[in-house]
């Protein structure tokens, strides 16, 4: 079976600290980061009022700068943390010129990455509140991807395993929110006793976090605990109030 980290190179860290002879190592890992991460920009030029199209050209006019120019020294607020990098990248390029650029050809001269834009706007909720800035909807959106990227790879542990219909039943109670199935009716569904239904969701949710933590340590120039711990405060809060 794979490994969880089945993808050692796609750090925000080997981009940053990948030297003038691993440019290789470098474009590869930044490539990855990008289609993975792509959603809180669009999410941000929405939340600035740009249209759907607008909004899919700007997110490929950032990215495909990156991957051309690499220009990452230029940028130097959150260095540390993709997220902060990604945020001022992109508000650099809406106070650019690009605006004004639009009236040419879309996509004229720019490298453009393969996106999967049909699910953009259903996975992009605008929410009309007073406090939804764009900065937020970036940040929101932004914990949504690496949730929704840690129960992905949560499911694939879980199928490699030839436990599929366990976590299908079990999901539902990673956040145990009200209404949800009782242990004892998830045993009766499982065939399984109450207590190992129990250990199941324990062992569940043990490895939800663990591969949480190791989403967002990519995503980070310093992958220690502390770092990891303080961006886990700092992205969720968003979901606060």
């Amino acid at each position: 079976m794979p490994s969880p980290d089945r993808f050692p190179d796609t750090r925000w860290s080997v981009v940053l600290r990948a030297g003038d002879g691993e440019t290789a190592i470098r474009r590869r890992a930044l490539e990855e980061l990008c289609r993975t991460y792509w959603l809180p920009i669009y999410a941000f030029a929405r939340g600035q009022g740009l249209s759907p199209p607008d909004a899919e050209d700007l997110t490929q006019d950032v990215l495909g700068g990156l991957l051309k120019h690499g220009d990452f020294e230029r940028i130097v607020e959150g260095r540390g943390k993709l997220r902060s990098f990604l945020r001022v990248a992109t508000k650099n390029h809406l106070r650019s010129d690009w605006r004004r650029a639009r009236c040419q050809k879309r996509g004229g001269g720019a490298e453009h990455l393969s996106l999967d834009w049909k699910d953009a706007e259903r996975r992009c909720v605008l929410e009309p509140s007073d406090d939804e800035t764009p900065d937020r909807l970036f940040d929101r959106h932004w914990a949504i991807n690496l949730l929704h990227r840690t129960m992905e790879r949560l499911e694939s542990h879980y199928t490699g395993e030839g436990k599929g219909e366990l976590f299908a039943a079990l999901k539902e109670v990673l956040g145990r929110k009200s209404g949800g199935p009782s242990y004892r009716e998830l045993a009766g569904q499982l065939s399984m006793s109450e207590g190992a239904v129990k250990v199941a969701v324990h062992r569940l949710r043990k490895r939800y976090r663990t591969l949480l933590r190791q989403e967002i340590a990519r995503t980070l120039d310093n992958e220690s605990e502390e770092a990891i711990e303080e961006e886990v405060r700092s992205l969720f809060g968003v979901f606060a109030g």
